[in-house]
Formats: structure tokens, sequence, C-alpha cells
């Protein structure tokens, strides 16, 4: 089945639209592995945060990004989320994105940013990854978020490969 029609069937199928409480950004970027690896994580969350009003986006500034691309990255991370192409980098210059994975949640008015940075601890560095991720800031963000608090740690230092 066609990606569009699959698209427009999961649309239509969700029953009426619920205005999000939140949209996560998530700049990805399919040759990084980091990113690869961010998708595990991103499902588990978008599972858990989909149905409380949390719209997840993956944003691809690569300039040789096409809608093949896209669909192959969704169909090997097994990602069910909107995946959009920024050649432009409008959405990357608007949201300060820097690296790939890096997650910027934005609030209901689509103009304030609730959280910008990493989604866990599970690189230290560019090449060191840790055996066990202790922090879970972009979860603990949402959770926040959906509990009407402030987010308690609104910035952190996203790991990944440069958007260039």
């Amino acid at each position: 089945m066609p990606l569009l029609l699959l698209l427009l069937l999961r649309l239509f199928s969700a029953g009426p639209a619920m205005a999000p409480r939140a949209t996560v950004y998530v700049f990805l970027a399919d040759t990084c592995p980091i990113s690869q690896a961010a998708t595990l994580p991103l499902r588990a969350l978008q599972a858990q945060y989909a149905a409380q009003g949390v719209r997840f986006v993956g944003v691809f500034p690569a300039r040789e990004t096409t809608p093949a691309s896209l669909a192959a990255f969704a169909k090997t991370y097994q990602l069910t989320f909107a995946l959009q192409a920024d050649k432009g980098h409008r959405l990357t210059r608007r949201l300060h994105a820097r690296v790939t994975p890096e997650a910027v949640v934005v609030g209901a008015d689509g103009r304030t940013t609730l959280y910008q940075g990493r989604l866990n601890d599970a690189y230290a560095g560019l090449g060191q990854h840790r055996p066990v991720v202790r922090h879970h800031e972009l979860a603990d963000a949402l959770a926040d978020v959906v509990a009407g608090r402030p987010v308690a740690v609104s910035r952190t230092e996203p790991v990944g490969c440069f958007i260039e």
C-alpha cells in the first residue's frame, strides 16, 4: 500500500483530532548511528505519550533526504510518527537544532520551547556509548508537560552527528 494512503488511513481512522499539548521535533539523520539508535526510545515515548496529546515529528535536515529515504527509514526503524525533510533548514534554524538526534519540545502555542537537547544519556560523547542509560531527560520533560508542571530540566547538551 502506498505510504501516502497509509498515512491518510491512519489520520482518518484515529477519530477526532486532539489538539496537541506539545510537539516533539526530533532532528534525525538516516546515516547517523546515534540517530538510528534513538529510534527505539522514540518509539517507546510515542507509544506512551501520543494518547496524552504529545505529537512526534521526525525532521531530517540533510539535503539529500528524499520521500523514498524517509519511507525507508520509517520502515526500517518501525516509526509511525510523521517524518519530514528540512532541506532548506528553515525548521532547523527556527528551533536552533545543531545535531542529530536532538529533541525540541514545543508547547501547544507552537512557539514556546519547553525542552531542547538529548533524549537520554546513552552517549557520553561521539563514539562513547554508555552501557547503562541513567538519565532520560526527554521522557522526564514529557512527564512534566503532560502533568501540567514546568519542565524541571529544560536544556541539555545533545550528542550526535552535526547538522551541516
